[in-house]
């Protein structure tokens, strides 16, 4: 396997969290794990021998599923007797993605290979970044105000930038001329 983005083949695969690694630059390749959706019907389908509602194995065979979904950074929602697991930050998400300037900062970022190739996570963080500068708060607050708002590590978004300075700044003078031809 080689990365799309700086053609290494030192790739890492992360099963703590769910991610195809390019050692050298970063960039979140892929996903190891898929999205999945889970019902009382399908976990005994699909475990018939290791799973009993004897003693609450069921119950245990759930907990077990929970905290490694959990782990993952992802959240359980129930419709209609069906369980499905979600990303977090596609929960946090529903606030800000009417924010017209979020959405142009989200599409200015597409133009940033080492930034865009970030998790869905990080990719947010880092336009909504770009909108609380521009609106004029200083760096600290505005990873503050996304760490909040989306609920993510300050560390995390502080590392990106910190990582890639040049790639950062352009980006973000990037966003400042596309909010203004809006």
């Amino acid at each position: 396997m080689k990365c799309k983005y700086c053609g290494s083949t030192n790739i890492a695969w992360d099963h703590k969290s769910g991610h195809i690694v390019c050692q050298d630059c970063g960039a979140i390749l892929g996903n190891i794990f898929e999205e999945e959706s889970y019902n009382k019907e399908e976990i005994f389908r699909r475990r018939p021998n290791r799973i009993s509602n004897e003693n609450g194995a069921f119950e245990k065979s759930v907990e077990k599923i929970v905290a490694k979904v959990l782990r993952r950074g992802k959240i359980l929602e129930s419709t209609n007797g069906k369980v499905s697991i979600i990303s977090i930050i596609d929960k946090n998400l529903d606030e800000v993605k009417n924010d017209e300037e979020f959405m142009i900062s989200r599409k200015v970022l597409d133009g940033y290979p080492i930034l865009k190739a970030r998790t869905k996570r990080n990719k947010y963080a880092l336009a909504l970044y770009a909108v609380y500068r521009i609106r004029g708060y200083s760096k600290t607050k505005s990873i503050e105000l996304v760490s909040k708002r989306l609920k993510t590590s300050k560390h995390t978004l502080e590392n990106i930038l910190d990582r890639y300075p040049t790639q950062s700044r352009s980006f973000l003078e990037g966003v400042r001329k596309a909010l203004k031809k809006v």
